[in-house]
């Protein structure tokens, strides 16, 4: 995945995701929305085939990239409890 910032101001921060479909952006929006200092995220994607999606964030206060990498380290360590989740699981019986 390639990130392109499109705009990066002090309270306002929207970044391409390139090769990335919704599902991505989706996660990211939701795990952003859960923090106090963000007031908006939300992202779109301008075709469903063609189109990479763009994440946009704006903060009530810190910056839109801290709150953007907070939100990353939290989808990480959701990412490494799935997976040792999946590890611990039993397998069915037949």
């Amino acid at each position: 995945m390639e990130i392109e910032v499109v705009k990066n101001e002090k309270d306002y921060l929207e970044v391409t995701l390139k090769g990335e479909e919704y599902g991505m952006a989706n996660m990211l929006k939701e795990l952003l929305l859960e923090d106090e200092n963000v007031e908006f995220a939300a992202y779109r994607l301008d075709h469903p085939i063609v189109a990479s999606p763009v994440l946009m964030i704006r903060t009530s206060s810190g910056t839109p990239l801290n709150a953007l990498k907070s939100a990353v380290k939290r989808l990480k360590k959701m990412a490494t409890e799935f997976r040792d989740a999946i590890k611990d699981a039993k397998k069915p019986k037949k």
